[in-house]
């Protein structure tokens, strides 16, 4: 396929980078009284507006023919149809099965992936009810009220942000703690604070080889163990998001307490996964059910909805145009809820880890910016640090 940055499109939208004076928002709402109707866009329940941004009917009409050109829709299938997107890894990268319905009829070489991850989901279920309902004990008969989330990246991130978003939706009597840094301070300030007899460990790692993640499930094996003096308590306070059922069996886990996924998720989209287990044990499986809904109501509108009112489309293409015509290096992500205060490190991993590459599917180098660096804190603060 043509670079990008050959094709006439792209041409055409440089073009609308020389010096005018209408990219100012004062006169672009001046000059327009219904612009921040007509770029207030919907999906599902959420309400985007686009029109603050530094944009004008005729640069977004030029960022659509730029991805019409570049065959967005058709990838946007091929990944929706279960095609190796992921060329280098030769693997599908279908993330949206895992919040799709049972007769989506998602399918990966030739298998219908559905009824896979309703198992899981149903394992889960069953699991988090059992934990939350305090009938889950542990090797002294005490019931669960922490559980210590053990991953790194996606296997961390996704869940550490939610889990703080839904604050208000946490089980009261169950508290939740997310390990990732290798630096032993992380694992030693949760291990503080916590009851041996009453904690359970969730180890997620897809090969249960990760070194980060394995040093510090190790480390908690060793002090369960000394804390109540026997190996066998590793079995009760143990269970394993991964796909390796020989080192889960051989680190002392029963493998019937293994939830699965697949190679076609990637960490970084993979906390609808198992890898959300420890999450749905916080909020129960009716309300990550209902955050599954609301993923699903968003992939379906990515998949369906016409590029011109399509809203990850439209923020993915003004970020093009501000990283490659505008000139802006960063992306500053802002959230004025508390609650949302771990967002900003969630899409940091999922926006530069996507689309910080520097060469094209064949090899060849990209020859434009793919991406700004994503990063951010609360608004409320950055109003008296940065802005």
């Amino acid at each position: 396929m043509e670079p990008i940055s050959t094709t006439d499109e792209w041409k055409a939208l440089a073009t609308l980078t020389q010096p005018r004076d209408d990219l100012d928002l004062r006169r672009l709402f001046a000059a327009d009284p219904g612009r921040a109707g007509r770029l207030t866009l919907q999906a599902g329940d959420l309400r985007v507006d686009l029109s603050k941004n530094l944009v004008t009917g005729e640069v977004l009409d030029s960022l659509i023919a730029v991805a019409r050109r570049a065959g967005l829709q058709e990838r946007v299938e091929e990944l929706f149809g279960g095609e190796h997107v992921n060329v280098t890894e030769d693997r599908a990268v279908l993330h949206p099965a895992l919040r799709g319905a049972v007769d989506d009829g998602f399918v990966v070489d030739g298998r219908e992936v559905g009824p896979d991850v309703q198992g899981v989901l149903e394992q889960m279920s069953v699991f988090a009810e059992t934990v939350r309902a305090g009938e889950w004990r542990g090797h002294t008969g005490a019931r669960i009220r922490h559980v210590v989330n053990i991953g790194i990246g996606g296997s961390d991130l996704g869940p550490a942000m939610a889990h703080r978003a839904l604050r208000s939706f946490v089980h009261p009597e169950i508290d939740a703690h997310f390990v990732s840094n290798v630096d032993p301070a992380d694992l030693s300030a949760v291990l503080d604070v916590v009851d041996p007899a009453s904690t359970l460990f969730i180890v997620a790692s897809k090969t249960f080889t990760t070194l980060e993640t394995l040093s510090n499930a190790r480390s908690a094996r060793r002090w369960l163990i000394d804390r109540l003096g026997d190996e066998a308590a590793v079995s009760s306070h143990f269970v394993a998001v991964s796909t390796n059922a020989t080192e889960v069996g051989a680190f002392g886990i029963d493998p019937v307490n293994m939830f699965e996924f697949w190679d076609w998720v990637g960490g970084r989209y993979s906390m609808t996964s198992a890898i959300g287990l420890s999450l749905m044990i916080a909020v129960g499986p009716a309300a990550f059910t209902e955050m599954l809904a609301g993923f699903r109501t968003m992939d379906r509108h990515f998949r369906s909805t016409p590029l011109e009112r399509n809203v990850p489309v439209l923020l993915g293409l003004i970020g093009v145009w501000y990283r490659n015509f505008l000139g802006f290096s960063t992306h500053a992500v802002l959230p004025y809820s508390q609650d949302l205060d771990r967002f900003a490190a969630y899409l940091q991993q999922l926006d530069m880890e996507s689309n910080g590459k520097r060469v094209r599917l064949d090899g060849s180098p990209v020859g434009i910016d793919t991406g700004p660096i994503v990063w951010g804190e609360p608004g409320t603060n950055g109003q008296h640090a940065f802005f």
